[in-house]
């Protein structure tokens, strides 16, 4: 090879090694962009509980005081239901910039910490590579499809986010794939305007990449949820865990949380248990048996 073919050979590959480092420049610039975004979200929707300031009491003071926790705790116990559980998230500041966000998840002892969207006509993919605000990004957003209603009462609830290399979105599924991370952290709470979900993590292994709920249909026929459950407590390999005292039935509701893995034609789920299901709003059917009930016993 000639002088002039080996200068031409170099000046392709350093323009090609330009090119590459100015695409992961804008990529991370990007990344670091979004991440920015969220940050100041989560800045300005999370109430921290505030601190009383502490005064000196007079014994009067005092007495009036515990009279009154008294009789307030005396009304709460005669009330028909439990107070509400507190909700650090303020959904109407959030709804100023995320109008399609309708919950926020969050995993303690990692970085997921964020609200989910869903779109409830159009481009059900929308929330893939926009952020929580509508903005274009690849890193997206975490968000559901319209085939789960946003209550959670489906029997299988699917949520989606990237595996971001910066750590956000759903990337830190993955720490479950070590065994003492999955046995230490099992919690995760989903806050809705109104009421506060209780889920605990029992499997978290690699799946295929079907589309859970189209591919059952929507879970809505009992030997297919059956079939499905029992397929998750048989999950087992290198990086799957299942906790195996896990009681799945026709009542459950099964959080799954869905992100990529190294893979092209697979999936890393991360799936829960609701813990709390008497918080959730009855269904049409559950409100329609109870009705049936009502009127087979006479009350």
């Amino acid at each position: 090879m000639n002088k002039k073919n080996n200068r031409l050979l170099f000046n392709i590959l350093t323009s090609a090694a330009v090119i590459c480092v100015l695409i992961g420049g804008l990529m991370w610039y990007k990344t670091r962009s979004g991440s920015d975004v969220y940050a100041e979200i989560q800045k300005s929707t999370i109430e921290e509980p505030a601190e009383s300031p502490e005064s000196p009491e007079t014994p009067v003071e005092k007495a009036a005081e515990v009279v009154t926790a008294v009789t307030a705790q005396a009304a709460q116990t005669s009330a028909a239901s439990a107070p509400q559980e507190e909700i650090p998230i303020d959904f109407t500041t959030l709804w100023e910039t995320c109008p399609d966000a309708y919950a926020w998840i969050r995993i303690p002892n990692t970085q997921v910490d964020y609200p989910v969207c869903q779109m409830v006509e159009g481009d059900q993919s929308f929330y893939l590579n926009h952020r929580a605000d509508k903005v274009a990004e690849f890193a997206g957003s975490i968000y559901s499809e319209n085939y789960n209603k946003r209550d959670f009462t489906d029997p299988v609830t699917v949520l989606y986010g990237h595996d971001m290399s910066n750590g956000s979105m759903f990337q830190n599924l993955h720490l479950y794939e070590d065994r003492a991370f999955f046995e230490k952290n099992k919690d995760v709470i989903v806050y809705l305007p109104d009421r506060v979900l209780h889920y605990k993590i029992f499997a978290a292994y690699n799946y295929d990449d079907r589309h859970l709920l189209l591919a059952n249909d929507n879970f809505t026929d009992p030997f297919v949820l059956d079939k499905f459950q029992q397929e998750i407590l048989a999950q087992q390999s290198m990086t799957g865990f299942v906790d195996q005292n896990t009681v799945l039935n026709k009542d459950s509701h099964i959080l799954t949380l869905s992100t990529c893995n190294a893979y092209e034609d697979q999936r890393y789920l991360v799936q829960c248990l609701l813990m709390n299901p008497e918080v959730l709003p009855k269904t049409d059917s559950a409100a329609q048996g109870a009705a049936s009930e009502e009127a087979q016993t006479g009350r």
